[in-house]
């Protein structure tokens, strides 16, 4: 059964949509295989997504999410894999330059970035599942949203200088704990996502400044290179991973 490419961006929208508001996986399973039906039955017949849902793709959207009920249950067990994984990000960043001490500012401000980036990362996804934008505009909003959390980032840092809050410093033993500590929840993640996106990612982030750090490369080089070839990979990754979701 297959359906037009005008239905098919519907579907993959409406489903988009619903997982950002917060709705069972399953039952949104079930809900868009149920309307792919009712659309490949339209089409032989000469009719359109217009036709089936009998009003705007936002409004039909947004009506479906009210009838559904909040999965809390689905929404909270994200929340600790989150604040897990974006604190072994930095640990294992922090762990690889050799500096491993916290601020309880900063301890507390980390997890607060991480559910604010959350909410905005869901708030910006429903927004692009059902409205037509330009790729231009997708990716604009994608940046900002991207940015939001390096500004918090940043003011937290130079907050904790004119805030004085208590300090945490780990040893030698501190840091050979925090890169174990990360690395296991990577792979954790990774068998609980069934995607080895958590293990490829920092892979592709860290490796090559470890890399580096060990070759006789030195100065303004070895910062450029540290600064431009993680992100070029990830964005290398990024796009094959996308081209081979298109080709499916």
């Amino acid at each position: 059964m297959q359906v037009s490419k005008e239905s098919q961006e519907f579907l993959k929208n409406l489903r988009v949509y619903l997982l950002s508001s917060g709705k069972n996986e399953q039952e949104i399973n079930d809900i868009v295989e149920e309307l792919e039906d009712h659309l490949y039955e339209a089409e032989k017949n000469g009719k359109d997504v217009d036709d089936i849902i009998g009003q705007s793709p936002k409004d039909y959207m947004n009506q479906l999410a009210d009838e559904m009920p909040l999965d809390l249950t689905g929404v909270l067990k994200f929340i600790p894999i989150i604040i897990l994984g974006g604190f072994s990000f930095i640990l294992l960043e922090d762990a690889i330059r050799g500096n491993l001490e916290y601020a309880l500012l900063e301890i507390i401000g980390y997890p607060s970035v991480f559910l604010i980036n959350l909410f905005l990362i869901g708030a910006a996804f429903k927004y692009l599942a059902s409205t037509k934008l330009s790729t231009t505009k997708q990716w604009l909003i994608l940046s900002i949203v991207g940015m939001v959390p390096t500004a918090l980032f940043i003011g937290i840092y130079y907050l904790d200088h004119f805030i004085e809050t208590p300090a945490f410093q780990l040893g030698t033993f501190g840091v050979a704990s925090a890169v174990v500590v990360s690395i296991s929840v990577f792979i954790g993640i990774a068998v609980w996502s069934k995607s080895w996106v958590t293990i490829i990612i920092p892979l592709l982030l860290f490796l090559p400044k470890v890399l580096i750090d060990m070759t006789r490369i030195q100065g303004d080089t070895k910062l450029i290179i540290n600064s431009i070839l993680p992100f070029l990979l990830v964005g290398i990754y990024l796009l094959i991973v996308s081209k081979k979701e298109q080709q499916t």
